[in-house]
């Protein structure tokens, strides 16, 4: 490794905020919504059905461009991740990649919609392994400043855990602490391996 790459080699310091912007799980709840839209109708009731479809669009996003755009004048903002397919979890995995630091994470505290966890559990899949679109996780030392812009901007936004110094990446919910692995599969390959085998 040459000097030059030492020096762009980030490395963000422990107590630094995990923000994500967005909720998890939209885009591939919709097209969930769409390709069983049959199936759900005898479950769930016609209006969550609706919203689930008009998840994941570009106007969701949009706010979220216009912020980093302008957080990235006005503060640091070391590392960020989209969340993409294979949902909040793999966007997680990167954006500690990218700043090479360990970090803790609330389960509790990841933004998502109702809709996304009735429809996720129905169909006993992860939502945070599904696919998004539009929403990010980035680190910053002004955690409260960037959620307050966000939310100015009518985006849903949460402190959903901090770095520290260990290397481990860990989950936390109510019951129970693991290890945030990287996993390259979404959640929505499951139901397709599903309906292979049947």
């Amino acid at each position: 490794m040459n000097d030059k790459d030492k020096t762009d080699k980030i490395k963000v310091p422990a107590g630094c905020a995990i923000v994500m912007a967005g909720y998890a799980g939209g885009y591939g709840v919709s097209l969930l919504a769409s390709r069983k839209k049959d199936e759900l109708q005898s479950v769930f009731p016609t209006f969550l059905i609706r919203n689930a479809l008009s998840f994941g669009t570009d106007a969701e996003s949009e706010p979220i461009s216009l912020f980093l755009e302008e957080a990235k004048k006005e503060m640091e903002i070391p590392a960020l991740a989209a969340v993409e397919q294979g949902g909040v979890f793999k966007a997680l995995w990167a954006l500690g990649e990218e700043g090479h630091t360990g970090f803790s994470i609330e389960i509790k505290k990841i933004p998502i919609r109702q809709e996304t966890v009735e429809i996720c559990n129905y169909f006993d899949i992860n939502p945070y392994r599904l696919w998004s679109k539009g929403p990010v996780v980035f680190f910053s030392k002004e955690g409260e400043r960037c959620v307050h812009l966000l939310k100015e901007k009518g985006v849903e936004a949460q402190i959903i855990g901090f770095t520290h110094k260990e290397n481990k990446r860990v989950v936390l919910s109510t019951d129970e602490e693991r290890f945030l692995e990287p996993r390259l599969g979404d959640s929505l390959d499951e139901i397709s391996g599903r309906k292979e085998e049947e």
